[in-house]
């Protein structure tokens, strides 16, 4: 007679899925080169200086919140987990009021105080790329796309958009 069968006492979850193994293989721990940075954060700062100048398309908002997506991945996965998420936080509240303002508008424009929060996260991001190899920033990007279709990250929606509560803002939104 055969035993009962053990019950499993843990949730299940998969391994990830190495994409690209010759990146894994050969270069994957090494640190993202002066280049590599120069392009992902050139094409982050001229969004942002696009729209602070008025002058945004719908491709700048998309840059600048797929470059606070990635940084909030990275935070949750540093040790500057508190600290980081509050100012990636409030720069996704504020990503989300231009949006919204561009619903009402028509056009991408800052409101008064996004403009700091966003260049304190694009700082940040600057940080966080500093520190990160290939493999850690691919990682990032992959996550922050898995949340994009799951709906946990920015993202505006016709009916109303959810707000990133440890900013304080939503509570703000709420009272007024």
């Amino acid at each position: 007679m055969a035993a009962p069968k053990k019950k499993r006492n843990k949730a299940y979850r998969p391994r990830d899925v190495r994409t690209n193994i010759a990146a894994l293989l050969f270069e994957s721990d090494q640190p993202l080169s002066q280049s590599d940075r120069a392009t992902i954060l050139g094409a982050a700062h001229w969004s942002v200086q696009a729209l602070a100048r008025g002058a945004a398309t719908r491709d700048d908002w998309h840059t600048i919140v797929n470059a606070l997506n990635a940084s909030q991945v990275l935070c949750e996965k540093a040790g500057n987990r508190e600290v980081g998420l509050a100012v990636v936080y409030a720069a996704q509240n504020a990503m989300i009021n231009v949006g919204e303002r561009c619903k009402a508008l028509g056009a991408l424009r800052l409101g008064v105080g996004d403009l700091p929060k966003i260049n304190e996260a694009m700082a940040l991001y600057e940080d966080l790329l500093a520190t990160v190899t290939k493999r850690q920033h691919a990682a990032a990007l992959i996550e922050a796309d898995r949340r994009i279709r799951a709906g946990n990250v920015v993202r505006l929606k016709k009916e109303g958009t959810r707000r990133m509560p440890a900013a304080g803002l939503a509570e703000d939104r709420a009272a007024a």
